[in-house]
């Protein structure tokens, strides 16, 4: 055999080969692609998790951790990515404040929630952009007085890294049009959206006037479980003689993937040997 001809065989059988390795690594690659995990919202509120095994005009397949489920596409409203990696069933959709005052983790575009404070106080808080949220609301008792007691509750947020979160905003009140109050304040937090600490300083404004020295916030969470956490809210007021220099509110959050109803005491020491501990409810709903 021709020299010749020896090479070019040799040539021929190194690319099929080389065609075959590279054509086999392609298909094992392509079969073992790790399946994305979905969730889908129908119209009725409900929402399923899993992987989707077929989906056309008609139907979609979904895979769940309770076996295989069909659904009608036409109840569908949304198909998301889910994105949540942690040790607990669900996220938290609450991790933007505690009781009442904010964390430094921003409120994400078009998300936000809907609260209410001791029964008879409303807000709504959205996301505009990633890093910027708008909120407000108002007090149902003396809006049927006439009187509203109103609030706006501006935000701006960033997210440093995965668990630092630095935050600033202003918490206005009024209940006509001369008189108002408001806080500028600056929120630091350290830790993720389960577990974290937040500190926080504010100055107040009221009657054309800003407050000699700010109030510091110390208030931190921590999840204890899937569906509830501990959490403690905390002000100190320098130059409070009435409040002894400081407040906070403690308790428990219950959560659910949309919901949360937290639970607490209101700790004001008016005297020094008297801690009066008034009763806090609150409920959210995340959108």
């Amino acid at each position: 055999m021709k020299l010749k001809t020896i090479i070019k065989n040799i040539l021929l059988v190194t690319f099929c080969v080389f065609s075959t390795s590279v054509l086999f690594g392609q298909t094992i690659q392509d079969t073992t692609k790790k399946a994305e995990k979905v969730i889908v919202k129908m119209k009725n509120g409900d929402e399923f998790k899993g992987i989707i095994l077929k989906k056309d005009q008609n139907t979609i397949t979904l895979k769940t951790d309770n076996g295989e489920l069909n659904l009608l596409a036409a109840n569908v409203i949304s198909i998301e990515t889910e994105t949540y990696s942690g040790k607990f069933r669900f996220a938290n959709s609450h991790d933007t404040r505690y009781f009442f005052c904010p964390t430094g983790i921003p409120i994400k575009r078009n998300k936000g929630y809907y609260q209410n404070v001791l029964v008879t106080t409303n807000f709504i808080n959205y996301g505009i952009t990633n890093n910027i949220s708008i909120g407000g609301g108002f007090e149902f008792i003396s809006t049927v007085l006439g009187t509203p007691i109103w609030f706006l509750t501006p935000k701006v947020g960033f997210d440093v890294s995965k668990n630092v979160h630095v935050a600033g905003g202003v918490i206005m009140a009024g209940f006509d049009a001369e008189v108002s109050a408001s806080l500028g304040y600056g929120v630091f937090t350290l830790g993720s959206s389960e577990s974290n600490l937040s500190v926080g300083a504010g100055y107040g404004f009221f009657s054309g006037e800003f407050s000699k020295y700010p109030t510091i916030m110390i208030s931190g969470t921590h999840r204890l479980g899937n569906s509830i956490a501990l959490l403690s809210e905390n002000y100190i007021i320098p130059n409070s003689s009435y409040y002894k220099g400081y407040f906070g509110i403690h308790g428990i959050r219950i959560l659910s993937p949309k919901n949360s109803f937290d639970i607490g005491a209101i700790i004001i020491p008016v005297i020094a040997d008297f801690i009066p501990a008034l009763p806090f409810v609150g409920y959210a709903r995340s959108f």
